[in-house]
């Protein structure tokens, strides 16, 4: 399973983002998996995506892909510990939904993560140290 991050989902409902052509080829790849988006990263991709018209972009190629809202039976506890990851990386000023990914790709040891943030290569790690799977290079 393919756990989706912002910049993947920006780059494909918006046509003059930098990352549109590569986005969509990897989605082409990936798109035999199931791909899953969790709330923090639906938040920050509304947040990115202001026009109305690339919202409705956004909801055509979550129906179109059939991308599933990530949930968690222990959600508070997900919380805390996506908190706690924050503070472990603090000094790299990661954002809530990088956090959320982390922590999640610990939990769910099947996924893997669809980013394009170069810290998930280089820096930052599940709770338990290991590095974080990712779904492209």
């Amino acid at each position: 399973m393919i756990l989706v991050d912002t910049a993947p989902l920006v780059a494909l409902c918006d046509p003059t983002d930098g990352l549109h052509a590569t986005a969509a080829r990897d989605l082409d790849r990936l798109r035999r998996m199931p791909l899953v988006v969790c709330t923090p990263v639906l938040t920050e991709v509304c947040f990115h995506l202001a026009r109305a018209t690339q919202r409705q972009r956004l909801r055509r190629l979550l129906i179109e892909f059939s991308i599933t809202a990530y949930a968690s039976d222990h959600e508070e506890e997900l919380w805390l510990d996506v908190l706690d990851w924050l503070a472990r990386y603090a000094e790299h000023e990661p954002d809530l939904a990088d956090g959320y990914l982390a922590v999640v790709s610990g939990i769910e040891r099947r996924f893997k993560v669809w980013t394009y943030d170069s810290e998930f290569r280089t820096t930052w790690r599940r709770a338990d140290g290991t590095r974080i799977p990712l779904a492209v290079s």
